[in-house]
């Protein structure tokens, strides 16, 4: 099952209780749907819950009996009769083009009767047209939210109400048709718990927090790794030092504390600083290690007039 149906199937879980808010539930399937005018009113999606939704609002708040169709290719159409038309088009006021190429507000009052850009009846609102027009992508994938919007007008209208209630939506033309969508995913997080999809939100924080952990992770081992480099590289110039000293019989010549520094270095090539000062008595400092190493790499550089650099980082 892919997400956005996940999210579709949980908003349909939570219808609203209020009769205003399934009034504005209805009013956003249909007004979002495949057609909605005096010349037809229908549904078409791939999703039979969400057919069925539509099937139920239309039958429970207008008294009609759509028709049901479902083609080969598995997509469900749900249509109006045409002596249904004015049953269903008077419960939402629609008469002329402009009442369904713009979002009517009347049709989004609360229990009292006053319209409020806040209220509960716009959550509603937006769950049937998310039934109606809207996906989602999978949040492992990317985060990208959308509703498809029939009309210019009605996409506008739609991005002002989402707006209103804090979800900031952009407008985009594909292909001729208008898009509203969203991409940042506490807008989507907001917007879905606004719809009443709250387990798909917070399915949504956990993936953002999986995916930072694994980047953490991920900067932590290229770190890891880029470091482990700089001391392999930094140790074999070290020994490269210590050996051409000691080729030359110049080892046995220095200072004590570079002879041992040296021995302890070649008897432990892969140690760090801090390895190899607590080999001695009393321990060193790694400052003190790597002062020790420098020196040995220098003078080898003087004796061969090398370019070498040993300083080693942890």
């Amino acid at each position: 099952m892919s997400f956005a149906l996940e999210v579709k199937e949980e908003i349909i879980a939570h219808e609203p209780e209020a009769d205003c808010c399934r009034h504005a539930m209805a009013y956003g399937m249909l007004l979002f749907g495949r057609q909605f005018s005096s010349s037809g009113v229908s549904l078409m999606t791939e999703h039979a819950p969400v057919a069925e939704q539509y099937f139920q609002c239309i039958q429970k708040l207008c008294g009609v009996t759509p028709t049901k169709k479902i083609s080969p290719a598995g997509k469900h159409t749900v249509s109006v009769e045409e002596k249904d038309l004015g049953a269903v088009l008077s419960m939402f006021s629609v008469s002329g083009n402009e009442s369904f190429t713009r979002i009517n507000r009347a049709n989004l009052a609360n229990e009292s009767g006053a319209e409020n850009g806040m209220n509960c009846c716009n959550h509603a609102f937006f769950k049937g047209a998310f039934l109606s027009c809207g996906t989602i992508s999978d949040p492992n994938k990317s985060y990208h939210l959308e509703f498809v919007v029939p009309f210019r007008t009605l996409s506008f209208d739609l991005m002002k109400m989402l707006d209103e209630c804090g979800i900031k939506a952009k407008h985009m033309t594909r292909r001729g048709v208008n898009v509203i969508y969203i991409k940042d995913s506490e807008s989507i997080e907001d917007l879905l718990g606004l719809m009443g999809a709250t387990m798909a939100s917070l399915e949504i924080m956990n993936i953002k927090i999986y995916k930072n952990l694994r980047n953490v992770s991920n900067r932590r081992t290229n770190f890891d790794e880029a470091n482990t480099s700089r001391l392999a590289k930094a140790a074999c110039t070290q020994l490269d030092a210590i050996r051409a000293l000691r080729t030359n019989h110049l080892l046995l010549t220095l200072p004590q504390e570079l002879q041992e520094i040296a021995n302890a270095r070649e008897e432990n090539p892969d140690a760090s600083l801090s390895e190899l000062g607590a080999l001695f008595s009393p321990p060193l400092s790694r400052s003190a290690v790597n002062h020790r190493l420098q020196k040995l790499v220098s003078l080898s550089q003087t004796e061969h007039g090398g370019t070498h650099v040993g300083t080693e980082k942890e």
